[in-house]
């Protein structure tokens, strides 16, 4: 099973992505992200060891596509192109637009951003027209946020009127409000996108990538039969997607 010049030789999975909770946060906290867990328990039963470390998202799909790591956590099949993608989701997420609380901005079609600075993540994919909206505009009226923990500072702008939306899936947005000692009610959302699946996504080169999809899907079956993944999902207020 092993394979020239990928970590699946030396029984490591090599995963990466930016802080992105409840799917996956801080490698050194004892809830590191309900995919990090479910990771960690499927791939350690196999005698393989996770090492989960974060770096920003754009960077992540890179190394991912390069082959210089094994996988990333919450691409969508546009973000993974190029990738090995499971038959097991890790969620079925629905991305919004949020603003202030005292914004009556809606949206109802692209059209209407040219109203407002729109906050978006660097190498996030959130549905086809924003992103070509994104991709088009590269002044003022759409704002790129990088790094480890984006999220976190594009609620900041937003807070601090710099940016007037923000798009991120709600489980993240509704998480990261709490986490950073806000309230939802301090905003508004003002769309919410039809669900789309996202995935434990892995490194297309050799046979490595396939095996470790294999080894993912199987390990998915069992725990949620066995009762671990609902046990897992409850610490973090989440319900099971399938």
């Amino acid at each position: 099973m092993c394979v020239a010049g990928s970590a699946w030789a030396d029984g490591t999975l090599r995963v990466r992505a930016d802080q992105w909770m409840p799917y996956n946060g801080d490698p050194a906290k004892p809830t590191p992200g309900y995919v990090v867990e479910l990771a960690r328990k499927i791939f350690g039963a196999q005698g393989i060891t996770v090492d989960y470390q974060t770096m920003p998202w754009a960077e992540a799909l890179k190394a991912a596509g390069a082959g210089e790591i094994e996988a990333v956590i919450g691409a969508n099949p546009t973000e993974a192109k190029g990738l090995v993608l499971p038959d097991e989701a890790i969620g079925l997420p629905r991305i919004g637009l949020f603003v202030r609380k005292a914004n009556p901005w809606k949206f109802s079609n692209v059209q209407l951003l040219r109203e407002v600075r729109l906050g978006v993540i660097d190498g996030y994919s959130y549905w086809d027209s924003l992103d070509e909206y994104a991709k088009k505009h590269t002044g003022p009226e759409v704002v790129w946020f990088k790094g480890e923990t984006p999220l976190k500072d594009a609620l900041a702008k937003l807070d601090g009127a710099e940016i007037d939306v923000m798009a991120e899936t709600l489980a993240v947005w509704v998480w990261t409000v709490k986490e950073s000692g806000r309230s939802p009610a301090d905003y508004r959302m003002a769309y919410l996108h039809q669900a789309e699946p996202i995935y434990l996504a892995f490194a297309a080169q050799g046979e490595a990538g396939r095996k470790y999809a294999k080894i993912w899907d199987a390990g998915i079956k069992e725990l949620r039969k066995n009762g671990t993944l609902a046990a897992i999902l409850e610490k973090y207020s989440v319900s099971d997607w399938k």
